[in-house]
């Protein structure tokens, strides 16, 4: 959730907390008994379904930026672009690379023309990435997306990624766990 999110929310919970604590402290709740309550209620209801929903439209759109669609040699994210795979490295380690540098913001990148005579690209495959958490400093990935192993005295953490793998000619889904089995899946 985007920093702005939570502190608009943060500060409508707040201001209803003290227009609720003045609503008692002015009396009003002596004139219309149980239309306070009724008031206080629906307007918590209000914050709290707003929250769930900004949640819940919020990583379906983080979910959509880690989309990606594969060609050979090259890949496209909507907020990185057309972005060609790294000579020497494999597409896995190329879509690991631009997953752990996504800033989730709200440009677009402009999507590649398909019919491009001069630059036609056709997609084998479409990423759809569910969790991604890169490892952390303990292991290093080399340039082939190999995990070497950690510094001494530095701990280990594993990278997770899961998702699924759609093949764009066939349309058949491939559900993946890590990145091996991607690899597996898509070279």
């Amino acid at each position: 959730m985007k920093k702005i999110n939570v502190v608009l929310t943060v500060v409508l919970a707040a201001v209803s907390a003290f227009l609720l604590w003045l609503w008692y402290w002015l009396g009003f709740n002596q004139v219309d008994q149980p239309l306070d309550l009724i008031v206080s209620i629906v307007w918590w209801a209000v914050i709290v379904i707003g929250v769930i929903a900004v949640v819940k439209t919020e990583q379906k759109r983080q979910h959509q930026i880690r989309t990606m669609f594969v060609s050979d040699g090259q890949f496209y994210n909507s907020e990185t672009g057309l972005r060609s795979v790294a000579p020497g490295a494999t597409a896995t380690a190329s879509i690991a690379g631009a997953l752990a540098n996504l800033e989730y913001g709200f440009s677009k990148a402009n999507e590649p023309d398909l019919k491009d005579a001069n630059n036609p690209i056709e997609y084998k495959w479409v990423v759809r990435t569910d969790t991604f958490k890169p490892a952390e400093a303990g292991s290093q990935t080399g340039a082939q997306g190999d995990a070497q192993p950690a510094a001494e005295g530095q701990p280990e953490s594993q990278e997770t990624w899961e998702g699924e793998v759609v093949e764009v000619a066939t349309g058949t889904t491939k559900p993946f766990a890590s990145r091996e089995e991607l690899a597996a899946i898509i070279g």
